[in-house]
C-alpha cells in the first residue's frame, strides 16, 4: 500500500526551524495516515517501510508506528528479514553509512547476511548535510574532500566504483565524487536490480498502474 505521492515527512521544515510549516505538515500527515488506517482497519500491517533515515526519524516522531500498530522498517532490511539471499553469488562492495541511518548501523551486516560478498565501509559524512553547503560552504567543501580521499583510498583507481548506501540525500552527496569514478546507488535499487533484473523499474511502474487508487 502506497500513501499519496509527494507527502513530506516534515524533517526539512523542522531542522530549518520553520515551526509553522512543520506543524502544518505534521497535522496533514497525521490526518492522512489516520484515514488510511481507519479505511483499512480490517488489515494487519507488518511494517511501514521507508528508504530514508530522516524520514524514519520524523515519521516515528509523528507516531506512524502507533497509528498503524507496526514497526517502522528500512525497506531493504524488510525485504531480507528472512533468510533470503541475493542471486549471482557474492562480490566486493563498498558501503557508505548515512549520518541519519535507517539501518541503525546495520548496513554492512545486512549486505553480508544477504550474500553481497565482502563489504568495506568507508568512513566520514558524504558532505550533503541538508543545507550546509548553502550556509557554510567552507565546512561542506572540507567534508567533501575528506570523503573523497576516503573513497579513493577504499576503491583504488581502477574504473568506475559502485558505492552503496541507504539514504537518498547521500546519493546526491556521494554523486559529487563522480569525476573520480564513483557511482553511488541506493541499497534498495541494487537489491531490485539483483532480484528483478534491469527492467525492474518498468515492471514496477506497470504493476502500480493496475492498483486501485483512493483519493484522500
Amino acid at each position: 500500500m502506497l500513501p499519496p505521492p509527494f507527502l513530506c515527512c516534515g524533517f526539512p521544515a523542522f531542522v530549518n526551524a520553520d515551526r509553522e510549516r512543520h506543524s502544518r505538515i505534521v497535522l496533514h500527515d497525521t490526518i492522512v495516515f489516520s484515514q488510511i488506517r481507519d479505511m483499512f482497519r480490517y488489515l494487519r500491517f507488518d511494517a511501514c517501510v521507508v528508504s530514508c533515515g530522516t524520514c524514519m526519524e520524523s515519521l516515528r516522531t509523528i507516531g506512524l508506528d502507533t497509528i498503524f500498530g507496526c514497526p517502522l522498517r528500512d525497506v531493504s532490511d524488510f525485504v531480507f528479514s528472512g533468510n533470503g539471499k541475493l542471486p549471482g553469488g557474492g562480490a566486493e562492495a563498498v558501503y557508505h553509512a548515512p549520518c541519519h541511518d535507517s539501518l541503525a548501523g546495520g548496513g554492512r551486516a545486512l549486505l553480508e547476511r544477504c550474500g553481497a560478498g565482502r563489504v568495506e565501509s568507508v568512513p566520514h559524512c558524504c558532505s550533503e548535510a541538508g543545507t550546509l553547503a548553502l550556509s557554510r560552504p567552507d565546512i561542506s567543501s572540507s567534508m567533501l574532500k575528506r570523503k573523497a580521499d576516503a573513497l579513493k583510498s577504499a576503491t583504488g583507481n581502477a574504473g568506475t566504483k559502485l558505492v552503496l548506501t541507504n539514504c537518498p540525500s547521500c546519493i546526491q552527496g556521494l554523486g559529487r565524487n563522480r569525476p573520480w569514478g564513483i557511482e553511488p546507488r541506493h541499497l534498495a535499487v541494487e537489491f531490485a536490480q539483483r532480484l528483478g533484473g534491469t527492467a525492474w523499474m518498468e515492471e514496477l511502474q506497470a504493476f502500480v498502474k493496475t492498483a486501485e487508487v483512493t483519493t484522500f
